[in-house]
């Protein structure tokens, strides 16, 4: 089975079960790995050039992140995101990020609002240089985890993070939408804005009009079963 992306996860320095979990989370989120998909140990272990051990505990952590299900008889296997968990997840995003958004907005530093401008630089080379799912996932994923990290209640950014890896499930569908990573980059563009203008009613705005777009743009490249 040979990667069909560049996997930015694989990087230097980290161990051998930090690479092999984020290179088949990856894997996962790009489509590499489809829903339903049975993930073979052998064949993992050759895809993703590692042992048994880190294989097993990636699968593991996956697990925990509700990408892979292990089913008796069957074994372990991508999961099948409906339309229905989906939608859940949208409410508590559209809920929780707009206060993330505020507090990030009153203590925003110099240098996160670099960071943030940084993200998005690399969030629109990936696009430009052809549509690069995993690149675009990581500069969307690095550009709210410095709003995370500076929002100042680590509940909050505790509570997004632990469903980070499905909202990039569904962020990899929406941005596979004609035109929908162009738009997603103007709409976190004006959150950013909005925060460097001191606009906290505008970015949360803003925050939430992203959110509903990416609802939009999911829901519509849900497989039809899915989406009702």
């Amino acid at each position: 089975m040979d990667t069909k992306v560049s996997n930015p996860a694989r990087v230097r320095g980290a161990s051998v079960r930090e690479r092999v979990t984020n290179a088949l989370r990856a894997d996962i989120i790009t489509g590499v790995f489809v829903p339903g998909q049975r993930l073979s140990e052998a064949d993992l272990c050759s895809h993703l050039d590692a042992s048994r051990t880190p294989v097993r505990e990636a699968l593991r952590q996956l697990e925990a992140e509700r990408l892979v299900e292990v089913r008796p008889n069957r074994g372990p296997i991508v999961v099948k995101l409906g339309w229905e968990e989906a939608e859940r997840i949208y409410d508590v995003r559209e809920l929780i990020e707009p206060e993330v958004v505020r507090l990030f907005a009153l203590a925003a530093t110099r240098d996160q609002l670099e960071q943030m401008d940084e993200a998005l630089a690399e969030f629109e080379r990936a696009s430009s240089e052809g549509l690069n799912p995993a690149q675009l996932i990581l500069a969307t994923t690095t550009f709210y985890e410095v709003m995370f990290q500076g929002c100042t209640n680590d509940i909050l950014a505790d509570i997004l993070r632990g469903l980070l890896a499905r909202v990039n499930l569904l962020r990899s569908r929406s941005m596979s939408r004609p035109g929908r990573p162009k738009e997603s980059l103007k709409e976190m563009r004006d959150i950013l804005s909005c925060i460097r203008d001191g606009d906290v009613p505008g970015a949360q705005q803003a925050a939430i009009t992203h959110i509903r777009n990416a609802r939009v743009q999911a829901k519509a490249a849900m497989p039809a079963r899915s989406a009702p």
